[in-house]
């Protein structure tokens, strides 16, 4: 076992009714003057409203309910128009702290006001993984659906749409100070919502697996997130009051947000950001269109998923190694099958007449591919991206 460092910033509560304690753990925390951005996709809901009627029993000093409502991912403009909802005359923050409710877009949007109401400037000033900055506002994150990691991790997504890149805001400052995960926060998440988040869980879970750069921790909380979401994702789908089943699915994203503390991307990350930005498709669906492929690459070329396949529900586990690899990679594609995902890029408008548009870009993540525990070249990525528009 090589050396590793680990540190979980992040306070948990979960079960049942959990978020109608938020307002309870603000008053805890000695937070008096409240910012809770709310998804508009649930903004309406009969449990939301029961949230926000349960902070607002505690009286703060100040409250303010914002609506998110940006259908796209949130770019730097965006974080730019939204900070001054939260800046008084002089520049200062109006609020102590930043409650997000809803998916990964409404939780890196209250990490991303954390950081720009207490640091001047516009928000590209602060892209990528900016360093000797102030301290951000205390974030609390309330996932609405089940897949992101953004409620337990710091990095915060963001579109620059004048380069057509995603690089986000990334500070360790932003570790939420609390996440809750009420399965009745996801129980009402609409099936493709569901499908996209939980599949982006996978992608996170198996590249952090496999990365180079991961540990021996990173491969415990990949294994039990891949476990979790893998056995629950279908049934709780074809399902959606079972409970039971959106807690298994919980648990596993905030697994898979653990294993990428101690690991990193992949290939399959990589092009999905290229497809994202470019052709608009929602993150987990992008990178759901990739993964197969790289896993069933990673298993021609000698790598091991046996103890992913073991924990498989059904799985044969007295099979040989090469027999459990060949199924693990044959039962990712059928998984992604059976939740309708593209087995073609053409779905989503890339054809012969704009794919150089996304061959131009994989260019600059030959870093992220190099993690990869399969050699897979910048070449080998041009070939993939031409073979699922042949299909």
């Amino acid at each position: 076992m090589n050396n590793l460092e680990f540190s979980l910033k992040t306070r948990l509560k979960f079960g049942e009714k959990e978020a109608l304690n938020v307002g309870k753990y603000l008053k805890d925390m000695k937070l008096n003057r409240i910012a809770v951005i709310v998804d508009s996709g649930v903004f309406n809901l009969d449990y939301i409203k029961e949230i926000l009627k349960s902070i607002k029993k505690e009286n703060f000093s100040e409250l303010k309910i914002w609506e998110y409502s940006l259908k796209a991912e949130p770019d730097y403009d965006f974080l730019d128009e939204t900070k001054l909802e939260f800046l008084d005359e002089k520049q200062k923050p109006t609020v102590d702290c930043f409650v997000g409710i809803g998916g990964g877009s409404v939780m890196d949007i209250a990490k991303g006001l954390a950081t720009l109401t207490t640091n001047p400037g516009e928000a590209r000033k602060y892209r990528g993984f900016p360093t000797d900055i102030i301290p951000s506002l205390p974030t609390i994150t309330m996932p609405t659906t089940a897949g992101t990691g953004s409620e337990v991790t710091f990095n915060a997504v963001f579109v620059d749409l004048k380069e057509k890149k995603k690089l986000g805001i990334n500070t360790t400052n932003n570790f939420p100070v609390l996440t809750i995960l009420d399965p009745n926060l996801v129980s009402s998440c609409p099936k493709s919502v569901a499908t996209f988040s939980g599949i982006d869980c996978l992608v996170h879970v198996l590249e952090a697996y496999s990365a180079l750069g991961s540990n021996y921790l990173s491969r415990v909380f990949a294994k039990e997130g891949f476990k979790l979401v893998f056995n629950n994702l279908l049934q709780t789908l074809d399902n959606p009051k079972n409970l039971d089943g959106w807690a298994n699915l919980q648990l596993g994203s905030y697994f898979g947000g653990l294993s990428l503390l101690g690991s990193g991307g992949g290939p399959t990350g990589a092009l999905s950001y290229i497809l994202g930005v470019h052709f608009n498709v929602p993150h987990g669906l992008a990178g759901a269109v990739f993964l197969p492929h790289i896993v069933e690459h990673n298993v021609r070329n000698g790598y091991d998923y046996e103890e992913l396949y073991d924990t498989i529900a059904g799985a044969d586990k007295f099979l040989d190694k090469a027999d459990k690899n060949r199924l693990f990679s044959e039962k990712l594609f059928k998984l992604c099958k059976d939740l309708s995902v593209p087995l073609t890029l053409r779905g989503f408008g890339v054809d012969e007449k704009n794919i150089d548009i996304l061959l131009k870009e994989i260019k600059n993540y030959g870093k992220a591919f190099s993690q990869n525990p399969a050699p897979f070249s910048v070449q080998k990525g041009e070939e993939l991206i031409n073979k699922l528009i042949q299909k």
